[in-house]
């Protein structure tokens, strides 16, 4: 072997890495057929010595053998031995370009207790919920469901892991420790290994299944309500002062602080969206009431100076107007900038009285 094809080696997604063609999936056959062939009589297979004797044999150039090599190594087909150790792929390949010499052993896969293999796929039926699952038994073909829900579980998470770590957006602790832990059980380097990392972790795979459930269907059917909420606990504490005298309001301002900093709300969902319902109602009461109290303001002042009939409509027809748009809107925000909008508007019209006067 030669450094140079050790480096070229490719990991990963093939179909984004290559296309293969007939000729190809015959070269990869060839290859496995020998590596079952030689393990059958030695019990293992030594790489470098096993890339001379495909050479040999089926006049293989050494990149195509090395590469089908660590393309089936990854399919878990058989697993890596450097220093009585197993290694995945990508560790065997730079441990390699740092010392071509290294030996390294390819060696089979064991098989599970027929015990565990039966325990570990009436798992698996819980966690797929698939009604027409093909009842594998095969165990290597078996461990490739496991890495594939494994891998749709990461999917999932990293999808939701950038929302995630937004102010008041919940699950990225529950993420972090699910990913970790399929990082864990998903290093296993062989079906065996595989196999009895679920029978061993039973319980956390299927309390993993349940938050990866749970957060999904957060992120993909909630996430709409979950921003109209954070958007209306802004608006109302930007506006907090407005309220401050009115204790339901602000016991619902506590409530709604408290369901938003959880880290784990879907069961708070509900009572969230009857609390962000009613919040809005009282906001848009109190705020009417606001409005209420500069209408009668702004008449005391123009009957105390006896203003005309066209200066009374002038300086009330916007305020009638925001209180209506008041009782129209949607959320606290949009409430909220009705009341700034009225607010600014009513000191234009006091600076304009006083400079007219």
């Amino acid at each position: 072997m030669i450094q140079e094809d050790i480096e070229n080696v490719k990991l990963g997604p093939r179909q984004l890495l290559f296309d293969f063609e007939k000729d190809k999936a015959k070269e990869q056959a060839v290859v496995m057929s020998c590596i079952k062939n030689q393990i059958e009589k030695y019990g293992y297979v030594v790489l470098d010595e096993f890339v001379q004797y495909v050479r040999e044999v089926h006049d293989l150039l050494d990149f195509t053998i090395i590469q089908n090599i660590f393309w089936l190594a990854e399919d878990l087909k058989f697993h890596f031995i450097i220093d009585e150790k197993n290694l995945e792929p990508n560790k065997v390949k730079q441990t390699l370009i740092k010392s071509i010499e290294q030996s390294v052993k390819i060696v089979p896969n064991q098989s599970v207790t027929n015990s565990v293999f039966q325990d570990v796929k009436r798992l698996y039926l819980e966690l797929s919920e698939e009604k027409g699952f093909d009842d594998c038994d095969d165990q290597y073909e078996f461990s490739r469901l496991l890495v594939k829900k494994i891998k749709g579980w990461e999917g999932i998470l990293k999808t939701c892991k950038s929302a995630a770590q937004k102010p008041f957006f919940p699950y990225e602790k529950e993420i972090d420790d699910c990913l970790h832990f399929m990082k864990k059980i998903s290093v296993k380097l062989d079906s065996f290994s595989l196999i009895n990392a679920f029978y061993d972790n039973k319980e956390k795979v299927l309390k993993v299944s349940d938050e990866v459930k749970i957060i999904s269907e957060f992120y993909t059917q909630h996430i709409d309500f979950w921003k109209s909420l954070i958007q209306s606990f802004e608006a109302f504490n930007d506006n907090l002062s407005e309220f401050i005298k009115d204790a339901d309001i602000v016991a619902g301002f506590e409530k709604l602080k408290q369901i938003l900093s959880s880290s784990a709300p879907y069961d708070m969902i509900a009572e969230a969206k009857t609390l962000q319902k009613k919040m809005t109602q009282q906001c848009r009461v109190a705020l009417s009431a606001i409005i209420d109290n500069m209408i009668e303001e702004t008449k005391a002042y123009l009957d105390a100076h006896k203003a005309g009939q066209g200066l009374r409509n002038k300086s009330l027809y916007f305020l009638r107007t925001t209180k209506k748009r008041i009782s129209e809107a949607k959320n606290i925000k949009s409430m909220n900038l009705c009341l700034i909008d009225a607010e600014e508007k009513l000191d234009v019209f006091w600076d304009e009285i006083k400079t007219s006067g």
